[in-house]
């Protein structure tokens, strides 16, 4: 198993990694800043301040300071009101010209922050945080700007400026300079926070990904077009139709869109084993869309679809809402596109890759777990990407906290973690259960995994095979149950577990490896390290970000009951009795045999860890709650001490 603080930001999709950044670049555009200063003759000076959100902003938290005189003086005014998004709030003297002042959300007396000369800083702050600056506060001097100064300029923030900034020299190169005394840019500012609505697409759409044998092309370059189609048969309408190109890509363009469609003359496409019908269309003033396949036994039928304005809309369109309203997908020889919104007669669609198509029917090969793990010489899989079905029985939790699933499960032969973004099959974790799982072999951070797409519980309660003892993690340990004996926290200084972190230990050869405490684990985190030296029982995992993946091995303890203190048994069997106990293998109950009453016990498992104690009962022990194991049982009476070895076998 691996470090999780997850979402596993791994191979995102196409689709994710667009998303998230265009997030990214939108995140910019969330707080106020100066969007102008005019530093004009005499008295003639303003200062705009900007809302590149897309919602209001409450100005009251907002002040701007003027530094003067490198710091001989200072002026404060807090901001009021609301200001809408895209729009900006203008402050100026009351000594501007009229017709300036009138578009004036403020017009302020001397002295005020609206009255700097050009060597005074000017700063934007949010609470007691500066979020934008002009100039350098405890500096007096002229600042260059460009091809101008903060002195007998207009500065004009960039378009592309999409945040304030508080480092001068970069702020500094942020502004397009005009002369003194120029005002035509006060009242408004133009940003790439809130662009121009588009008439037509600046960028293609993504190629499709689906396979060409799962595919019937309608119209799309990344597939084969019928033979014979006509994709502006008239149809009477006002309709205007034309080829649009971007780059090497092609697309239909319906302009004065009324309805039009698409026409195989004489011919006709079976899609009755087809399962969805895709289309990707683009506007700027058209709401909706109805598409109707149109076939030649059963007419047409109708989805409608509404349109984002601006960009790209990618549809996948089941097949059943036509056949479900009586459409056969046998024969269909036409589409036609409807416009149904404010717009019809008027509004333009561009269309591309259009195409119905089916999932592909994928093909899993059962396997062992051990034939499956084919390695390189950096350690990364040969492998990736093929798909398997593997059986094996869960051992550990889920690390993948409420969203998604990691965790590992173990067959006969090796182990295997098992991860998804999304839950699969409703499957909730659970040790013991044997599963069957189909997937793809995928690798992150040197841990090789199966990225699920379908869990069958086999059957539940399984037995757990006995932790391989082992002196350090390892590539051997991945994924497999092991217990590590007389190992120590490097650092004592860490008393408590942490909440999903790392712990360095050391083992008596001085190898050193990670303990993972994940968040998930039960009743770990936060719990003191009780124990100088430790028997540690887990699932083996990795980290290691960069090949040749030959670091970061670590163990995942299941639970707080994997960390145990050590016990020298060479030392407890050195001075103890050999005892009998009977029956061994036992069920529920064990007996002490021989004269001696023993009246204290201590039990522990094969590895040293100890898991029970107290006193005895007429030299009885119940055992019922002992899971399958080999264990070793330290008796006391006095200062007589015995020790048997015995198994637990349900």
């Amino acid at each position: 198993m691996k470090q999780y603080n997850h979402i596993k930001m791994k191979k995102l999709y196409t689709l994710l990694s667009l998303v998230v950044l265009s997030f990214a670049a939108n995140a910019q555009c969330s707080d106020v800043f100066i969007s102008e200063y005019t530093e004009g003759s005499s008295n003639n000076k303003a200062l705009e301040l900007y809302n590149p959100s897309n919602g209001d902003v409450d100005l009251s938290v907002y002040s701007v300071v003027v530094i003067g005189n490198g710091g001989s003086f200072t002026n404060t005014f807090d901001l009021y009101g609301t200001l809408a998004s895209n729009d900006v709030f203008l402050m100026t003297t009351n000594q501007m010209d009229s017709a300036t002042q009138s578009l004036a959300d403020t017009a302020l007396s001397f002295p005020s922050v609206c009255h700097f000369s050009g060597d005074d800083a000017v700063m934007l702050l949010k609470g007691t945080d500066t979020i934008d600056i002009i100039g350098q506060r405890r500096v007096r001097t002229v600042w260059t700007v460009g091809t101008g100064k903060t002195q007998n300029y207009t500065l004009v923030r960039k378009y592309a400026v999409e945040k304030g900034d508080t480092v001068w020299t970069t702020a500094s190169t942020q502004w397009d300079v005009y002369p003194s005394n120029t005002w035509t840019y006060l009242g408004s500012h133009s940003s790439s926070c809130h662009p121009s609505a588009a008439t037509e697409p600046a960028a293609a759409v993504d190629n499709p990904t689906q396979e060409a044998v799962d595919v019937i092309s309608i119209y799309s370059q990344s597939y084969t077009d019928p033979a014979t189609v006509n994709y502006y048969p008239g149809w009477g309408q006002t309709t205007q139709y034309a080829d649009f190109v971007i780059g090497t890509d092609s697309m239909i363009k319906y302009s004065s869109l009324n309805y039009q469609g698409i026409d195989f003359d004489a011919s006709q496409i079976d899609a009755s084993s087809m399962e969805m019908l895709h289309i990707d269309i683009w506007t700027a003033d058209v709401d909706d869309i109805e598409i109707f396949p149109i076939s030649r036994a059963s007419g047409e039928k109708a989805v409608k679809k509404t349109l984002t304005a601006g960009q790209w809309n990618s549809f996948d369109i089941p097949l059943s809402e036509y056949t479900s309203q009586g459409l056969s997908m046998s024969d269909i020889f036409q589409f036609k596109f409807d416009n149904t919104g404010a717009s019809k007669g008027t509004g333009t669609i561009f269309i591309d890759n259009m195409y119905l198509w089916k999932e592909p029917t994928l093909v899993y090969t059962a396997a062992d777990i051990a034939d499956i793990i084919m390695l390189d010489a950096d350690l990364a899989p040969t492998n990736e990407g093929t798909l398997y079905e593997i059986t094996g029985v869960v051992y550990g939790v889920d690390l993948d906290g409420n969203a998604g699933l990691s965790f590992t499960i173990i067959d006969e032969t090796a182990g295997m973690n098992i991860f998804n973004f999304n839950d699969v099959d409703d499957y909730v974790v659970t040790e013991g259960d044997e599963i069957t799982v189909k997937g793809k072999i995928d690798f992150f951070n040197g841990l090789l995994e199966l990225f699920a797409d379908s869990i069958k519980v086999n059957s539940q309660n399984n037995t757990l095979k006995a932790p391989t003892l082992v002196s350090a993690p390892s590539e051997a340990t991945e994924s497999d149950f092991i217990t590590l004996e007389k190992v120590w926290v490097t650092n004592d200084t860490i008393t408590v577990w942490p909440n999903n972190g790392n712990v360095e230990l050391t083992n008596e050869d001085m190898d050193t490896f990670q303990i993972r405490i994940d968040r998930d684990i039960p009743g770990i985190v936060g719990m003191p390290v009780e124990f100088d030296t430790m028997t540690i029982t887990g699932i083996g995992g990795q980290f290691d970000n960069r090949a040749p993946y030959n670091e970061g091995y670590q163990i995942f303890p299941r639970g707080l009951s994997d960390i145990a203190e050590w016990v020298d048994l060479s030392s407890v069997r050195e001075i103890a009795v050999q005892t009998s106990v009977y029956p061994n293998p036992a069920n529920n109950n064990l007996t002490i045999a021989g004269a001696t009453k023993w009246d204290n016990f201590v039990v522990y498992s094969i590895m040293g860890s100890e898991v029970s104690a107290g006193t005895l009962n007429n030299n009885n022990l119940s055992v019922a709650n002992l899971e399958n194991g080999t264990y070793i049982i330290k008796l006391v009476a006095g200062e007589q001490v015995g020790v048997a070895r015995f198994v637990v076998n349900k």
